[in-house]
């Protein structure tokens, strides 16, 4: 299993890595539906600058976190995945995008590790945090996906296999 390193933003070094990522990720078809559900309740994700770095936002909220997945490469560390997410309630946080680099996604085994990282990583998050109970997925429009935040089971590769074909 390859060690990630998460980062809620990241040097303008990876600005072409993350542009090819959020805008031109050939599995975006994949999910279309979802990204426009998406977009549709939240606006169109773009591209930040700021003193901590590059960052994904999502419309003209101020609240979103984003956390990338970064995997040790031959020149230092590559750019595997990222996640945007946004808590909407006291109960819940909705995963709003979720990409995975088409580099660790040639196969479905390396795109489903990089998914579950983040997955696990925003639940992390969200097992830190006073009253969230739940992370829901809004690609998966007319389908129940849902991840308890305070249950003490953890996370297995079956229960993500749905998701493999809704991240992009």
């Amino acid at each position: 299993m390859t060690p990630f390193m998460f980062r809620s933003s990241l040097d303008e070094a990876y600005r072409d890595a993350l542009e090819g990522l959020v805008f031109f990720n050939p599995r975006q078809h994949e999910a279309e539906s979802g990204i426009a559900r998406g977009i549709e309740l939240y606006g169109a994700p773009a591209i930040v600058s700021d003193a901590a770095g590059i960052r994904v936002v999502v419309g003209q909220r101020n609240d979103v976190q984003c956390l990338f997945a970064m995997a040790p490469a031959r020149h230092g560390l590559a750019l595997a995945g990222m996640i945007v997410y946004l808590r909407t309630s006291k109960e819940e946080i909705v995963v709003l995008h979720i990409a995975v680099s088409d580099r660790f996604s040639r196969n479905q085994r390396s795109g489903l590790q990089v998914l579950m990282a983040l997955v696990r990583a925003v639940r992390d998050v969200a097992h830190r945090l006073r009253g969230v109970q739940r992370l829901r997925l809004v690609y998966l429009q007319g389908r129940q996906f849902q991840i308890a935040i305070k249950s003490t089971r953890p996370l297995s590769q079956s229960s993500l296999t749905a998701m493999a074909s809704a991240s992009i």
